[in-house]
């Protein structure tokens, strides 16, 4: 299988060429951006950090041509984003509650049989909403899919196709951050997940979170207050077994070590790793073999060293 590099933010470290000559790459080097939106394709920053040609695919910009070309494939996506934003406020009316009653019994005291049980069953609790809202969220991917295959869209097989040839001509393909939703949108629009499985790639930032197979929102100092750690949507799985953390150096609290052991246990076996600027784990076959600058957060709420394995 060919390497893939997850990487922490580039700012105010940027370590894409060091990734980029860990792969060695051979071919043109290509990115996605759409998470970017309006900015996609501004890339002179980028190219300096990596030392070689990169050229945009733009596929923020190529769906907003299809859908312009093809409003019954627009409209068929905006149903399903209404039903994904509708079905995450419900998703956090139960959520709330549940981890509230989690973190009053990991705080709670009494004779330790009674209450390792209860704090076992509360945290199973909350996996089981967080499993049943990821069987949810997938069955509205599958509706959409489902229909949109019914549908005549020439100028979007022609568009994915244009996009696919560009990616398989490729040696490296690279994926960054932004919106993290508008990004796992645009790819699979276009249906790239089978094809990124087979290339060399290098994601930072909400491009990371996008390869693996739950996406994980979080962020215990928010301007508007503390955030519950809400399961987001599905990830095109080319990652497994991680929960991939972005700017957790200061998004997590990692003084309160009862939230964070909660944070670890809800998602296990899946390991809570985090990506910070000049963070980086290197996968070979789905085998971690390298890491640098990343911690997982353990059973007890702590900081350890993610290393090879």
């Amino acid at each position: 299988m060919p390497t893939r590099i997850l990487l922490g933010p580039q700012s105010p470290t940027p370590n894409i060429r060091q990734a980029a000559d860990a792969i060695g790459v051979e071919g043109p080097v290509v990115i996605i951006t759409a998470g970017w939106r309006d900015s996609e394709g501004e890339i002179d920053d980028l190219r300096e950090f990596l030392g070689r040609p990169l050229e945009d695919v733009n596929i923020y910009q190529r769906a907003e041509a299809v859908f312009a070309a093809e409003p019954e494939l627009q409209e068929l996506k905006r149903e399903r984003q209404d039903k994904l934003r509708k079905l995450q406020e419900l998703y956090r009316l139960r959520l709330r509650p549940t981890l509230q009653a989690a973190r009053r019994l990991m705080r709670a005291e009494a004779d330790p049989d009674l209450l390792q049980v209860e704090q076992r069953a509360a945290i199973a609790q909350v996996r089981a909403l967080d499993r049943h809202h990821l069987r949810r969220i997938q069955s509205i991917h599958k509706e959409f899919n489902q229909r949109r295959s019914q549908l005549d869209l020439p100028g979007a097989t022609a568009e994915r196709d244009r996009v696919h040839e560009r990616i398989a001509a490729a040696g490296l393909v690279l994926i960054a951050g932004g919106h993290v939703a508008v990004l796992l949108n645009r790819m699979r629009l276009f249906q790239l997940a089978p094809i990124l499985a087979r290339k060399p790639l290098i994601a930072w930032s909400a491009g990371a979170m996008a390869l693996s197979e739950r996406v994980v929102l979080f962020h215990d100092h928010a301007p508007q207050g503390r955030h519950d750690a809400e399961l987001l949507d599905t990830g095109l799985g080319i990652i497994r077994q991680r929960i991939l953390l972005p700017h957790a150096g200061t998004r997590l609290d990692w003084k309160n070590t009862r939230r964070m052991a909660l944070l670890s246990r809800r998602f296990a076996p899946a390991a809570c790793c985090t990506l910070d600027s000049g963070s980086l784990l290197q996968f070979e076959d789905d085998r971690l073999t390298h890491a640098q600058r990343s911690v997982r957060v353990t059973s007890k709420g702590r900081r350890e060293a993610v290393t090879p394995s």
